[in-house]
């Protein structure tokens, strides 16, 4: 049977993927009339906009540079994405914004724009999921190592702020399988203070079902040792 490829997307689609659902059912299922389902709907907005921001970013500045460098003109089609996406977040944002000055009726109206214009933003966000787990990961195998990939997706983790990194790693323990999460935490172990990586491995530990952890913390002890026999990040 034959290994699989290191996918650099799958991991954290899973976690906007569902991001992205939790949002629209909390919108949809909120009551504009009512100040507590106004606070808590738009605080989910926030954090998603925050989240696919972020996402964004990480891949203008880590990924598509590099695969441009062996694959010219790959990135074009993923750029025109990110463009038409800052463009309709910063609409749904808008829309949010607007319902937070809003009073009375105005603000149940405007709830109903939201969702159906998030929903809207949601489906078109899907298909650039797609296409990136599709073409453009199916370029980075053609053209790079697994070990180059992972590389890339370590210095992502390696410059993820600490106060980012401590909120994303509940959502990662709610949608990461056990062998997605032992890199990021390893990546974490290898860059960040011991201070630091105690309470992240804390939340990771509080956060994953006892089996997960067990499996989760298996593979951190394994790499430590391989680290510290070869000399590795994990061993500094």
């Amino acid at each position: 049977m034959t290994t699989p490829r290191f996918a650099i997307y799958r991991p954290i689609h899973k976690a906007v993927r569902q991001v992205l659902f939790s949002t629209s059912h909390k919108v949809g299922m909120s009551d504009f009339s009512d100040v507590a389902d106004v606070q808590e709907a738009l605080e989910a907005i926030d954090s998603m906009l925050s989240l696919l921001h972020a996402h964004r970013e990480h891949e203008d500045k880590y990924i598509h540079p590099l695969a441009e460098s062996r694959i010219p003109g790959i990135t074009a089609n993923f750029e025109a994405d990110h463009l038409e996406d800052i463009a309709l977040s910063t609409e749904v944002g808008e829309v949010a914004g607007r319902i937070r000055a809003a009073g009375g009726e105005d603000k149940v109206l405007l709830g109903i724009q939201l969702h159906e214009l998030l929903n809207a933003y949601i489906g078109i966000y899907l298909g650039h999921l797609y296409r990136e787990e599709t073409v453009m990961q199916q370029a980075l195998w053609d053209n790079f190592t697994d070990e180059e990939i992972l590389a890339i997706d370590m210095e992502i983790v390696a410059n993820v702020p600490p106060q980012m990194m401590a909120e994303l790693i509940p959502l990662m323990c709610r949608t990461f399988s056990p062998a997605d999460l032992a890199p990021v935490l390893a990546g974490v172990k290898a860059n960040a203070p011991s201070e630091f990586v105690e309470q992240v491995l804390k939340i990771a530990e509080e956060g994953l079902p006892p089996r997960s952890w067990a499996k989760v913390k298996a593979t951190l002890d394994h790499l430590s040792l391989s680290g510290a026999a070869g000399g590795g990040p994990a061993g500094e």
